[in-house]
C-alpha cells in the first residue's frame, strides 16, 4: 500500500536538505557567471580594477542575499 502523501515517507533530512542544495548550487553558478564576467572585463584593457569591482558586486549581492535568507529562517523558526 503506497501513502496518501508521497512526501510523507521522504525523510526529513533529505527533505529539508534540497532547498540548501539548491541555494548552494544557484549560489556557485551565480559566482561562476561573475568570475566569467571578470575575466572578461579585465581582458578589455587588461586593466585589474575592472575585474575586482565586478567580482565586488557580485559578492556584495551574495552577501546581501544570504543576509535576506538567514534573517528569513530565523523568522520561520521563531514562528512568527
Amino acid at each position: 500500500m503506497s501513502p496518501a502523501n508521497p512526501s510523507d515517507s521522504t525523510p526529513r533530512s533529505v527533505a529539508r536538505s534540497t532547498p540548501y542544495r539548491i541555494i548552494a548550487g544557484l549560489s556557485a553558478a551565480i559566482l561562476a557567471w561573475g568570475v566569467y564576467h571578470a575575466i572578461g572585463a579585465w581582458q578589455l584593457n587588461h586593466n585589474p580594477m575592472r575585474a575586482v569591482v565586478v567580482l565586488a558586486c557580485v559578492l556584495v549581492f551574495l552577501g546581501f542575499w544570504m543576509t535576506m535568507l538567514a534573517v528569513r529562517q530565523r523568522r520561520l523558526s521563531k514562528g512568527g
